[in-house]
């Protein structure tokens, strides 16, 4: 298969499983919040949270095992294929062991340290069964999943995604709409997680039956795992942590609810447009280990094409979303989930921490873990010591200013260290963009007054959002095209290229 058609099925499939997760996303926390409350929804969500904390376990194995296997697998060298992936099981099988132990030790303190009304064996129930689920990654399909990626196959893990998730949010549904209690709905979960795994088996054997485990593993190309976890920790503190000390500072799982409804709208967005870098990564990552010069100029065409993209569904997001949440939450009155202030705030973090996805990318291609782990560290340092300080003081707000602060010193940092050691040409290139987008997106939310959006149905919410995205995306890559020709005529010459090739 042409890599240009796998990156095709990549973006497409993971675009056709984002809308399908967020139609869940949409569905079932509310039917949760509206069967159980808001305190389990809260509690819910916080132990997601810490179980995604949990996964760095994993010791940044999966970025150090898919950056390794970029060069044999333009090479078709399966012997050092299977060197790297023999390597990644034996760490997964210490990993699945260690986060199956730490799952048990969660399960039995945290309704000891979080006040709850919720009995402390059905806490301990929900852990159990929402934790070990996610040991079978470990134990079984993480080193497959990495292999995948690497050969452009991610769709196929993506797709494999996407069934389960349907298939685990029909039976919540089901479940909660029958009446049971949430054990039973979060055991439901645990033997999902068996299917996903039965599911993968089928497709690894049709693909992988040349992988032999018993051979010697390639320790040395996965070296750099311990500089991979700095990196690792950053994004989970970033994008985990503010659910975790919003449950220990406040005690209050209703803010981590009001908390939880705006983040998981804004991180479904937020990875239906990583899809658009995602899927092609594969490719690019290839070609940075092959091609310099080409990579240097699919870089600048792809920093315009996500920018530009990223800022204008944000902005819809910006737009969209308290005239969606009063209608998403009517009816919910244990805690005020409408505040004007949320909106820019919840927006502003993944508009920091996506812009720098196509910098972050060339540090990962080119194996820079060592060299950046410490500037890792110092973004780490900052989200947790401004958010701890601001959340005592303006809750909510402050666990974003911190996530905001720290992101953004990571961006400017990432962007200045690629054109130092890996790209050609000045960091204001880039600069330049973000300076673009950002008066675009100034000047919008400065004339949009949030108060004076209402909608009295779904449907006006969607048609909302839809006329204000053809709208900014008009206006942020006019502003785009205006100020970076060069990658506009590509731009243009590869969609006029596509266009003519499909007639």
């Amino acid at each position: 298969m042409q890599a240009a058609k796998k990156g095709m099925l990549n973006i497409v499939c993971g675009f056709l499983g984002q809308i399908v997760i967020i139609a869940i996303g949409i569905v079932v926390p509310r039917l949760v919040v509206v069967s159980y409350g808001s305190e389990v929804n809260g509690l819910l969500t916080s132990v997601t949270q810490i179980f995604t904390c949990f996964s760095l376990f994993e010791a940044g194995i999966g970025a150090a095992s898919l950056q390794a296997l970029y060069a044999p697998v333009v090479h078709s060298d399966r012997e050092e294929i299977q060197g790297i992936i023999v390597a990644t099981h034996k760490f997964y099988i210490k990993t699945g062991t260690l986060y199956a132990g730490s799952v048990i030790l969660l399960a039995l303190l945290y309704p000891v340290f979080v006040k709850t009304s919720i009995s402390y064996w059905t806490v301990v129930g929900i852990i159990v069964f929402g934790g070990l689920g996610n040991c079978l990654n470990f134990l079984y399909q993480g080193k497959y999943r990495i292999l995948m990626e690497a050969e452009g196959y991610l769709f196929i893990a993506t797709n494999i995604t996407t069934v389960i998730n349907v298939i685990t949010s029909l039976t919540k549904v089901v479940l909660l709409l029958m009446g049971y209690n949430v054990l039973a709905v979060q055991f439901s979960f645990f033997c999902i997680n068996i299917l996903q795994m039965l599911i993968y088996s089928f497709f690894i054997k049709k693909h992988y039956s040349w992988l032999d485990f018993n051979t010697a593993p390639n320790l040395e190309a996965i070296s750099q795992k311990g500089a991979t976890l700095i990196h690792q920790i950053s994004g989970i503190i970033f994008y985990n942590t503010d659910t975790i000390f919003l449950t220990l500072i406040l005690q209050n799982l209703k803010v981590v609810s009001v908390y939880t409804m705006y983040n998981n709208i804004i991180q479904m967005v937020n990875t239906m447009l990583v899809q658009l870098v995602n899927g092609f990564n594969f490719r690019l990552g290839q070609i940075f280990n092959t091609d310099k010069k080409e990579y240097n100029r699919l870089h600048h065409i792809m920093e315009v094409i996500s920018l530009g993209s990223m800022f204008s569904v944000m902005t819809v997001v910006y737009i969209c979303i308290l005239p969606f949440m009063r209608l998403y939450t009517s009816g919910v009155e244990d805690v005020n989930y409408i505040d004007k202030l949320y909106p820019v705030f919840f927006v502003l973090v993944p508009i920091m921490s996506y812009g720098r996805n196509i910098g972050n990318n060339v540090v990962n291609f080119a194996g820079h873990f060592r060299q950046t782990q410490w500037r890792a560290v110092t973004e780490t340092v900052l989200n947790i010591v401004i958010s701890v300080v601001l959340i005592w003081k303006v809750g909510i707000i402050g666990a974003l200013l911190g996530s905001i602060i720290a992101s953004a010193y990571r961006t400017v940092d990432i962007i200045f260290y690629a054109y130092k050691h890996l790209l050609e040409g000045k960091p204001w290139l880039t600069l330049k963009r973000w300076l673009v987008c950002f008066i675009i997106f100034a000047v919008i939310v400065c004339t949009v007054n949030q108060n004076m959006l209402f909608a009295d149905s779904y449907l006006k919410v969607v048609l909302l959002g839809g006329v204000s995205l053809i709208i900014c995306i008009c206006i942020y890559f006019a502003g785009l095209f205006i100020t970076n020709k060069e990658e506009a005529k590509a731009i243009i010459n590869m969609a006029k290229n596509y266009i003519f090739k499909k007639k």
